[in-house]
Parts: structure tokens; sequence; C-alpha cells
């Protein structure tokens, strides 16, 4: 397959190409590792690092009351912000793996285009289901406020960002990581349905901080992942995928904008890592 970064249409791998030798898919499965998890620490110790800074510079209360990280809107943008240069972060270290530091095209080694079947259109209806999906499961399963929604109540200078972060950063990010990155490696040594439920497994697990406190959004985010992976397995395209997330979360984001303002949120515990860095940064200044 002769394909380059400047063709409009690439052809979508096959996910049933011949399995490279073994010493070479391990490498390639460890590299996707180490992209994963590179991703997944920096997401939260860049963030943590960069609150902490900011507290010992700006707001020297957060240093004995830790609590205050989910009511301050100068912590929650700081927050956002780390989060957001996680994710371009993440981006590059795909890229220098994807192309071996240059030495292959990036897009057409993801597989992105279109599949002859699903269009922008089935993006748009494949999002509003999950949406619903995800309606009705806060309806059935146990639902408690999550981290989240307390940052949405601060301002909406924060709502504003939370926004961007997941319309613009997220789906491109999350998409070329999971059903980017890990799902290429998973697939050309396990197979193609042991690759969509490992990676259906991470996608998800690395969002359980976020939303431990609901069953329903754990729920639904699972099957967002299982969706968004079989479409992967299905089109042997990226773009689909990236396509659906960047509706799913736009939608999301709107209504975030549109909504009215929330009371305050009261104050609960600083997240675990923030929390340690703080008392650590507040014993060492005193």
């Amino acid at each position: 397959m002769n394909t380059t970064d400047n063709d409009p249409n690439p052809t979508p791998p096959s996910d049933a190409q011949t399995k490279p030798p073994f010493w070479s898919a391990s490498r390639e499965v460890l590299a996707a590792l180490g992209v994963w998890l590179g991703s997944t620490i920096g997401t939260l110790v860049i963030p943590s690092v960069l609150i902490v800074i900011y507290a010992a510079l700006f707001d020297r209360e957060l240093l004995s009351n830790f609590g205050l990280i989910m009511t301050s809107k100068g912590a929650a943008l700081i927050l956002l912000g780390g989060t957001f240069i996680v994710q371009i972060l993440s981006v590059g270290l795909c890229w220098f793996v994807i192309t071996q530091n240059g030495r292959k095209p990036f897009w057409s080694s993801l597989g992105w285009g279109w599949h002859s079947q699903f269009k922008w259109i089935h993006a748009v209806g494949l999002a509003i289901l999950m949406l619903g999906v995800g309606i009705v499961l806060e309806k059935i399963l146990p639902h408690r406020e999550t981290d989240l929604e307390r940052l949405l109540k601060i301002s909406f200078s924060v709502r504003v960002a939370v926004a961007l972060l997941a319309t613009i950063g997220a789906p491109l990010a999350e998409e070329i990581i999971y059903r980017g990155v890990l799902y290429s490696a998973f697939v050309r040594v396990m197979g193609r349905w042991p690759g969509v439920a490992l990676v259906t497994f991470l996608f998800a697990l690395v969002h359980v901080p976020q939303y431990i406190e609901s069953v329903a959004a754990l729920t639904a985010i699972l099957l967002l992942s299982a969706v968004l992976t079989l479409l992967r397995a299905w089109t042997r395209s990226l773009l689909p995928c990236v396509a659906t997330h960047f509706v799913f979360n736009g939608i999301q984001g709107v209504l975030i904008l549109l909504s009215p303002p929330a009371a305050s949120p009261s104050a609960p515990p600083a997240p675990a890592l923030i929390s340690f860095l703080l008392k650590f940064s507040y014993v060492f200044q005193n």
C-alpha cells in the first residue's frame, strides 16, 4: 500500500495484515504502552505541579486548606491548562512513536480517512444516540456529583475552558492514543477482538478518578469506549472515531455553556496527588 500524508483519501490498513516478527511486535506493544503510561502519568503530575506552583506564588491559602482547590477559579484554570499541555505533549509523543522520529508518514500510518459507509452524518447520529444512552443511565443507575461537575460550578470562565478542552483537545489526543497507537499495536499482536477489549478497558480505566462518584457516568464512559473501539475495528480508520468523539463532546460543551449558573461548590478534599504535593510544599516553605 503506497500512501502518504498528502493523500486526501488514504486506504485504511487492514487488520488482517501479516503479523510482524515477535521481537518487532513486542517492541511495538511496549512503545504503545509507553505512550499510554506517559500520557496517564503526565495527566496526573503536570497539572498537579502547576497548581502547587500557582498556590505558592499567588494563593498561599490553598497550601493550608487543600479543599479550596475545588472551589478556586485560578486553580481550576491552571488544572485545565495543564491538562491541555499534556494533550499536546501526548500527541507529540504519538507522532514520535508512529513515524519513528519522522521516518514514516503520520496520518496514513494511523489509518486516517473515512469509511465508504460512515461519514459525518453518521458520526452525528451515533454521538446523539450515545448521549441519549448516557441520560438514561443517569436516571437508572446511582449518580453522585463528580469532580468535573464541581469544577463547572466555579465560574463561567471555567465552564468555557472545560468546553474547549473537551471539544478540541480530548477527541484528537485520546483517539490518537487509544484507537490509533494502542489499538494498532494490540491488534497486530493479539488479534482484533482482544485488542478491542483491552483498548476499551484502558480508555475507561483512566477516566475512573474523574467519575469515581458516579456509577452512571462510569458505565456511560465504558459504553462510549466500546462503541468507539468497535467503530475503529469495523471501519479500520481513525477519523470516524475522532469525528464521533468530537460531536459527542461538542454537544456536551455547548450544553455546558448554555446551562444556567449552578450554586457555588462545596469544598471537598483535593485530589490525592495535588493534596500530597501541596502538603509537601507547605512543609517545605514553613
